[in-house]
């Protein structure tokens, strides 16, 4: 059992003050009428204020690089390189200018995204010389911060999903 106890009269003073703002719940009973009282400046007790809490910011991601899959599960990931998980949605970006496929691959991830699509397919081409610019440019333009935060990883798309001219995207799970 627990005892009362009196309360000296700074205790008292400080309660008032610290409690002068704070509505009763169900009719509490409070300790006077009285406005309340700052504490005395001969107070025993000094009341120290704490600094808000910061939370640190968060870790930033590591860049995607086409065919790393460090991240992931052993499984998951040897699917993906497999052509093995079922493709939620394609993309094609032939024929549309880098402006063009960049906000139409922006707007696809994040449409896949909030679907809740979890492996699609960006067919990008392999351009005339094997190299074409969209698909050089695709994995840059998965690291921007715009879309980082909602892509797993990336890898090259098997023969018939493409082949070198397309990818595999692998999106988070939406949470």
């Amino acid at each position: 059992m627990s005892r009362r106890r009196d309360l000296t009269p700074e205790d008292s003073e400080l309660w008032r003050y610290v409690t002068r703002n704070v509505n009763p719940y169900h009719g509490s009973r409070h300790l006077s009428e009285e406005a309340p009282a700052p504490p005395s400046t001969e107070s025993k007790k000094p009341v120290v204020s704490r600094p808000p809490e910061i939370s640190p910011p968060p870790a930033p991601q590591p860049a995607l690089s086409v065919g790393r899959v460090a991240d992931m599960d052993k499984r998951t990931a040897r699917r993906l390189k497999r052509g093995e998980l079922p493709v939620d949605g394609r993309i094609d970006l032939h024929n549309l200018t880098l402006d063009q496929a960049h906000s139409a691959l922006t707007g696809f991830i994040r449409g896949a995204y909030g679907r809740g699509a979890r492996c699609v397919v960006v067919v990008t081409g392999k351009g005339k010389s094997g190299e074409g610019k969209i698909r050089r440019e695709t994995p840059h333009w998965l690291n921007q911060a715009a879309l980082r935060p909602l892509v797993l990883a990336v890898t090259e798309a098997r023969v018939n999903d493409g082949g070198s001219g397309a990818f595999y995207v692998l999106l988070k799970r939406k949470r």
